[in-house]
């Protein structure tokens, strides 16, 4: 009989582990997981990157990241240590970001950077993008000044424009003021929220995105005191714009089921067509909200995020629009 004993030698492993983070070249091979990623496809993306890598060159020749005017004009090089090294990663990195609506720890795990470096990269890439809409000429209106110029370069008072209007609303986080509370209460949507009106063409494209106001001002009121048809049009528009009749626009609108009446059927066959029509506009808000960060929640305060996202949101929808055409 024998006594066995078997000394085992502690033996310790280092293993170095690399940290992985989402690469544009590597998505880009995936179109499937690009678009869910993005919001837009592959080509698309291709469409806009000269857009934004001309705006992206020129925006940093004289402004840093932030915002801040530098003192003198500079190239704007990318440094090798960049964690977004060229123009489109970083258009990458925004668009996943206006897609997805992550926490921003999150997004910049997710890119091999801080909390902090996202929050700059975030806010200085919208900026850039927001110029690029403009300069393609996809960004809508928003002032009564852009508006009339986009319906004069669709011919003016000689065409015969066919516009629909309507409002939107966002969720935003509940404000800390007890008056701002109230302000932004929507009671249609039960949550603090912030609106937006929208014109459109029967082609879902958006002409022109109203100034950002709060979730409790009605449609009707901000149509009254923010825009108005200087040519003739004819004008689709729901019921919630009931004794909305603005000059120069021919109202077309569903007949509203009299109080405790009933609508004929006839009037309920026009009231259907109308509808069918007007679902349209509801379409291009739709579009618009295939961005996470205009549907969801948007945290963002500084530089007039929420001010400024739905009108960039708009016009990305624009450009989904016009790569199909």
């Amino acid at each position: 009989k024998f006594n066995v004993y078997i000394m085992r030698a502690r033996v310790s492993y280092t293993f170095k582990i690399e940290k992985q983070t989402m690469k544009y070249i590597d998505v880009r091979s995936n179109p499937k997981k690009f678009l869910a990623l993005t919001g837009i496809n592959v080509d698309l993306f291709d469409e806009i990157l000269p857009w934004f890598e001309e705006e992206h060159d020129l925006y940093l020749r004289f402004h840093d990241i932030t915002g801040k005017r530098r003192s003198g004009k500079r190239a704007g090089a990318i440094y090798a240590n960049s964690p977004l090294p060229t123009v489109a990663d970083r258009l990458f990195f925004l668009l996943v970001y206006l897609k997805n609506n992550p926490i921003q720890e999150y997004h910049a795990e997710c890119f091999g950077m801080t909390q902090q470096q996202c929050g700059k990269w975030i806010h200085g890439l919208t900026t850039i993008l927001e110029l690029a809409l403009k300069s393609s000429g996809m960004l809508p209106a928003k002032t009564m000044k852009e508006f009339i110029a986009v319906l004069e370069k669709q011919g003016g008072a000689k065409a015969s424009h066919i516009l629909l209007h309507d409002g939107t609303e966002r969720e935003v986080p509940r404000p800390y003021d007890a008056d701002r509370q109230k302000e932004n209460y929507s009671g249609k949507k039960k949550k603090h929220t912030v609106k937006n009106a929208v014109i459109t063409t029967m082609t879902a494209i958006i002409l022109f995105v109203g100034q950002t106001v709060s979730g409790a001002v009605h449609d009707k009121t901000i149509a009254d005191t923010q825009y108005y048809f200087p040519f003739l049009c004819q004008l689709w528009q729901d019921t919630g714009y009931q004794g909305y009749r603005p000059a120069n626009a021919v109202i077309m609108q569903p007949t509203k089921k009299p109080k405790r009446g009933e609508l004929t059927p006839q009037q309920k066959a026009e009231n259907k067509n109308i509808s069918s029509r007007r679902i349209r506009v509801e379409h291009a808000i739709g579009g618009a909200k295939r961005l996470r960060i205009v549907k969801d929640e948007c945290r963002l305060r500084a530089n007039d995020y929420v001010g400024r996202i739905f009108h960039i949101a708009a016009g990305l929808h624009n450009w989904r629009l016009a790569s199909r055409a």
